[in-house]
C-alpha cells in the first residue's frame, strides 16, 4: 500500500520530518534511522542542526546509518556522510559511536562486507514467520528517489531484488562511479519506510508508481515499496502534481 502526504514545499516537509524525529527520540531509548543521500535531505539537516530541534531531540537515543554512499573520502564534496557531518553532526551533541557511516574511502567489496557485519551486530532483528529469513530491522528508513526511479544506489534494470546480501557494490549507470548501497531486501526491512520526493522532475515517475502495480515496474523505489508493504511518500506540490485521482492520501 502506497500513501502520500503532500506539502506546500520542501521547508514544510522538512519541519514535519524534524518533529517526527524528535518524537521518535523521546519515545524510545534506542532507534536506528537510515538517512538518504544526495541533496533531498539537506534542508532537513539544516533545520535539525538549529534550535529548537538541536536541543530538544534526545540525540543519545538515536543511531544514524546511510542507505548508500559514493566511493569517495569523507572530505569529498560528493560524500553523503561528509555533507551530513558538516551540516548536522558537527552542530549537535550526539555520541560519536551512534554515527555509522559507510566508509567510501575503503575498498568497495570489503566495505560492503564490513558494513553488513556492523548492521548484524547492532541492529535488532524481529521475530519472523516460519520459513522467512530474519533480517536486521531498522526503526525508520528515509529514502529519496531520482527522476529515473532509482533509490539509494539501486538503479532500474540493474538491481537484483532477491539479493540476499545486506549491502552491495553498485555503479552509476551513466558515470560508472562505484557506490555502496544497502540491498533492496535490507532497505525493505524496517518498521517505517518513507520516501521524501521533491521537485517537478519526479512528478511523472511518482504518478506512474501510484498508478501501476509495483511488481510490474522496473523502478527500485516502487519495488522496495512492494517488498516492505505499507509505505508513506512525502511529496511537495510539484512532485505530486500528476498523481492519479485514485492515489491514497494520508490525513
Amino acid at each position: 500500500m502506497r500513501s502520500y502526504r503532500s506539502f506546500s514545499g520542501p521547508e514544510e516537509a522538512a519541519h514535519v520530518l524534524a518533529k517526527e524525529l524528535k518524537t521518535l527520540s523521546l519515545t524510545r531509548e534506542e532507534s536506528h534511522v537510515v538517512l538518504s543521500g544526495g541533496s533531498t535531505p539537506r534542508l532537513w539537516f539544516e533545520i535539525l542542526a538549529q534550535p529548537p530541534y538541536s536541543q530538544a531531540i534526545r540525540w543519545q537515543n538515536l543511531h544514524f546509518w546511510w542507505g548508500d554512499e559514493r566511493c569517495v573520502a569523507p572530505a569529498d564534496k560528493e560524500s553523503n556522510y561528509g555533507e551530513a557531518k558538516r551540516i548536522l553532526f558537527d552542530h549537535i551533541a550526539i555520541p560519536a559511536a551512534h554515527i555509522h557511516p559507510i566508509r567510501g574511502e575503503n575498498e568497495p567489496e570489503k566495505e560492503a562486507e564490513r558494513l553488513s557485519a556492523e548492521i548484524v551486530a547492532l541492529v535488532p532483528r524481529m521475530e519472523m514467520a516460519a520459513g522467512q529469513r530474519s533480517l536486521p530491522v531498522f526503526d525508520w528508513i528515509l529514502l529519496g528517489m531520482g527522476a529515473d526511479g532509482h533509490t539509494a544506489s539501486l538503479f532500474p534494470q540493474e538491481t537484483d531484488f532477491n539479493e540476499e546480501r545486506l549491502a552491495v557494490v553498485a555503479r552509476h549507470p551513466q558515470t560508472g562511479q562505484a557506490r555502496i548501497s544497502l540491498s533492496a531486501l535490507q532497505l525493505a526491512s524496517c518498521k517505517r519506510l518513507s520516501f521524501l520526493v521533491l521537485g517537478a522532475d519526479k512528478a511523472e515517475r511518482v504518478s506512474e508508481i501510484f498508478s501501476h502495480p509495483a511488481e510490474s515496474l522496473p523502478y527500485p523505489a516502487a519495488r522496495i515499496t512492494a517488498l516492505h508493504g505499507p509505505t508513506e511518500w512525502l511529496l511537495d506540490a510539484a512532485s505530486a502534481s500528476k498523481l492519479p485521482d485514485t492515489a491514497s492520501a494520508l490525513d
